[in-house]
């Protein structure tokens, strides 16, 4: 639970984004940052595993998870909900947090669970798919709740 309520929170928030930030296209950028800092983070991290205190590492991406959440928080409380580019390089900045966090407890959990039992392994996988769903799930919601979503707009700006 606690490494993907960030980013799918993101998620679910992406069009709140889309009307802050309509020339940047938010969903796709921020999904391509936290992506390439996860993989390039997970990267390292295996590269240099034997070195790494697992531990330490889940309890400094949990804290990176929710320093970074506190942060986006505020960050949208300060700027008063207001777009431009400040905003917006700070998000990116935060969603990279959020890559770099997903890399240290994901692949860390799926080590420590690894020693004990398969079953635990695959509880952890199984708990990281039906976070998606639930995100799905909210996502599906809050279109329904707000109405429809600019995608038109979305998908003739973007061509």
């Amino acid at each position: 639970m606690g490494s993907a309520v960030s980013w799918n929170t993101m998620l679910i928030i992406g069009d709140y984004y889309y009307k802050l930030f309509p020339r940047y296209h938010p969903e796709r950028v921020l999904t391509v940052i936290c992506q390439t800092f996860a993989i390039g983070s997970m990267a390292i991290l295996t590269y240099k595993e034997a070195i790494t205190n697992t531990p330490k590492r889940n309890i400094i991406g949990y804290t990176l998870f929710c320093v970074s959440t506190l942060i986006l928080i505020v960050l949208d409380l300060a700027t008063s909900g207001q777009g431009g580019i400040g905003p917006y390089i700070g998000i990116c900045v935060i969603v990279v947090a959020f890559g770099v966090a997903t890399a240290l407890v994901q692949g860390g959990g799926t080590g420590d669970l690894s020693f004990m039992s398969p079953e635990f392994v695959r509880s952890f996988i199984a708990g990281l798919a039906a976070s998606g769903v639930l995100t799905s799930a909210l996502r599906l919601m809050t279109k329904a709740v707000f109405g429809k979503s600019d995608d038109g707009e979305r998908n003739g700006a973007s061509m």
